[in-house]
């Protein structure tokens, strides 16, 4: 089974000013990558000032994504975790602290990657390992650790 993030995907410990800069410097790696364009990120954020922050889905955790037309050049989820949580604007899970990066090519491509990673977010303990974790290696074992359960 391919990873579910990619170890060069993941960042820890990122200050950023605001929730925008969240996003892109929460997207940069995959940018980096070729995985998706800054205007990608621009999208994310526009559908965010346009529609609310409905991308904070659950208590300090954002889904940054956008149309794959907006710049999804490959498929790819990255991981940033931020040193001081910022605030989204969403009353109900604010602030965030923890930010994945979306980008698929396959139409329904993302549904898969979205299984994995709901299956990854519901487990009790992945939030409290990863912020245990000092370094990028420790948080892709806890991913593995944690698909490789059955």
């Amino acid at each position: 089974m391919t990873p579910l993030i990619m170890p060069e995907l993941v960042q820890l410990n990122v200050d950023v000013k605001d929730w925008r800069d969240a996003i892109y410097q929460s997207g940069a790696p995959l940018v980096k990558k070729h995985l998706i364009t800054k205007n990608y990120l621009d999208s994310v954020i526009k559908i965010a000032e346009e529609t609310g922050p409905y991308i904070v889905f659950m208590p300090h955790v954002a889904l940054s994504h956008a149309k794959t037309e907006d710049g999804a050049l490959g498929d790819g989820i990255g991981l940033t975790v931020l040193r001081n949580p910022v605030l989204f604007g969403n009353k109900s899970n604010d602030p965030v602290k923890y930010i994945f990066t979306l980008s698929s090519l396959k139409p329904d491509g993302h549904l898969e990657q979205m299984a994995r990673l709901v299956n990854l977010l519901s487990k009790k303990d992945f939030f409290q390992r990863v912020a245990q974790a000092t370094t990028v290696q420790e948080i892709i074992k806890v991913i593995d650790d944690i698909e490789g359960e059955k």
